[in-house]
């Protein structure tokens, strides 16, 4: 159960900043680190690219979290302990990719922010 609602979170929360993406660095809404704070290019950037990181974890984290509810039981120690690790690797994944992204972006790797 709880990698639904955690997936379900993430999934939303990747939906709206993908839809409504934050139009200046700010400080409550939006991919929010020293490094994507530093200039507009990398702010952009960094809430495009977690964006759609956030959407992929979250469905996987909801598609584990459901699996591990049928094969484990939604209440066993075991399920609840192993849903908050599928969180804490998604949260993981989207902070280090994002910020792998923006310093090959801020060093030059990239010149469109696409690839």
């Amino acid at each position: 159960m709880i990698g639904l609602i955690g997936g379900g979170l993430m999934v939303i929360a990747g939906f709206l900043v993908k839809c409504f993406p934050p139009r200046h660095i700010n400080s409550l809404y939006g991919y929010r680190t020293r490094l994507s704070m530093s200039e507009d290019t990398l702010w952009k950037e960094g809430n495009r690219y977690s964006a759609n990181v956030m959407l992929i974890s979250g469905l996987f984290v909801m598609g584990a979290g459901f699996m591990s509810d049928i094969i484990l039981g939604p209440e066993t120690v075991i399920n609840i302990i192993l849903q908050f690790i599928y969180l804490l690797i998604a949260c993981s994944l989207i902070f280090f990719t994002t910020q792998t992204r923006l310093k090959k972006l801020k060093h030059g790797g990239e010149t469109d922010g696409r690839h």
